[in-house]
């Protein structure tokens, strides 16, 4: 039998396959899932507010004298609160509710601090004035302007006849000097009608008091810490028409700052001006928590219901005014209308360094900062009377 060829004996190789192409996948419509952010923008606004807000609770509640660097965060309250505000409202416009319980409840439980700084007008008293009201009145008047800061005699002038306007009480000034009483009586001012008695710092400008009530008793005094500056107090007995009022009138410690340092916080501080005003406000900060805290137990001791008046060179937030507040005094800035009732004319708008703090025996009627430039502090009056 014949053989059959090799190669036929091989099997035939089997056809391959045209390779199939896959069809190109088709683009997604959907969108690749994006992380959500940890950060939202309303986070630069309330992540300063809310540090700054923070350390300045801490601020007013620490001394400065203890902890130096706190001290100017009474300063920046006014502007951490709003901006805490404005970032947290943000928040809860955009839905992010989880996100803004935190920054709401420290609005919340930092509000009656807040109230210390800006008056919105709902705490004014809904009281008629009864016939025990009496008015006090603080005002610095940088030495009835007798080196011509503003227009010299037009100025004196000027408080001459605001202060004719005035109705009967008692006037707190500062920095009155020491010829004040006759300077004014040349500027048109009468002592006699309706009689006022005047009360003076002694030998040169200073703390005065002027009463169109009767007077029991009256004294002048520094501080008797050696650390505590050179602040001053005039202490005056006062028969009101609500009773016997112990009256403090008061100019603590001030930031001694010159014309350079002024235009350095204007204009922007170098390095050495930045260190020097630092230096300047820690300690004149330091030295208004010493004053604060005699002034404290001068209060305590006092026999009859306490007025503190005065210029205090410091902010509603800063520890010397806490620490006032949280004596038998209430801060009659509460009285007031809208606004951040600024009293200080300087580089930074709407700064309230001057005020009235009234015994929690008496009320505080109404509240005014007066609009009026003669100096550059303006007046401060409260009406107050006893409470029923």
């Amino acid at each position: 039998m014949a053989k059959k060829p090799a190669s036929a004996a091989k099997s035939k190789p089997k056809a391959k396959k045209p390779a199939t192409k896959k069809p190109p996948k088709k683009a997604s419509s959907e969108k690749p899932a994006v992380k959500a952010r940890k950060w939202d923008s309303a986070t630069l606004l309330v992540l300063p507010g809310l540090v700054l807000v923070i350390v300045g609770e801490v601020a007013a509640r620490v001394s400065p004298a203890w902890v130096p660097w706190l001290a100017p965060a009474g300063y920046v309250y006014a502007l951490a609160y709003p901006l805490l505000a404005v970032g947290t409202v943000w928040r809860l416009t955009s839905f992010r509710w989880l996100k803004s319980l935190g920054p709401l409840a420290v609005l919340l439980l930092t509000w009656p601090s807040f109230s210390h700084v800006f008056s919105v007008g709902l705490s004014k008293p809904d009281v008629a004035v009864s016939e025990n009201s009496f008015e006090v009145t603080t005002f610095n008047v940088r030495r009835l302007d007798e080196f011509e800061w503003l227009d010299g005699d037009q100025t004196r002038e000027d408080i001459a006849t605001w202060l004719a306007e005035q109705p009967d009480g008692i006037w707190c000034f500062q920095e009155f000097p020491k010829r004040g009483k006759a300077t004014l009586r040349s500027a048109g001012f009468s002592w006699l009608k309706p009689r006022r008695r005047l009360f003076t710092w002694p030998r040169e400008a200073g703390p005065a008091l002027a009463s169109s009530y009767p007077v029991k008793d009256w004294t002048t005094y520094m501080f008797e810490d050696e650390d505590a500056g050179q602040g001053r107090v005039l202490q005056a007995d006062v028969e009101t028409p609500a009773g016997l009022v112990r009256v403090f009138n008061v100019h603590l410690q001030s930031l001694h700052f010159d014309h350079a340092d002024y235009n350095a916080v204007e204009e922007g501080p170098s390095r050495e001006q930045g260190a020097r005003l630092w230096g300047l406000i820690t300690d004149a900060s330091k030295a208004r928590a010493l004053q604060a805290q005699e002034l404290v137990r001068r209060m305590e001791e006092s026999p009859y219901p306490v007025i503190v008046a005065g210029d205090f060179n410091d902010t509603p937030m800063s520890y010397a005014m806490h620490a006032l507040r949280g004596s038998r005094a209430e801060d009659t800035f509460a009285a007031a209308s809208f606004g951040p009732g600024g009293t200080h004319l300087g580089a930074i708008p709407g700064l309230r360094i001057d005020g009235i703090l009234a015994d929690t025996t008496l009320q505080c009627v109404s509240h005014r900062t007066h609009g009026v430039v003669l100096s550059d502090h303006r007046p401060v009056t409260s009406v107050l009377q006893a409470k029923k």
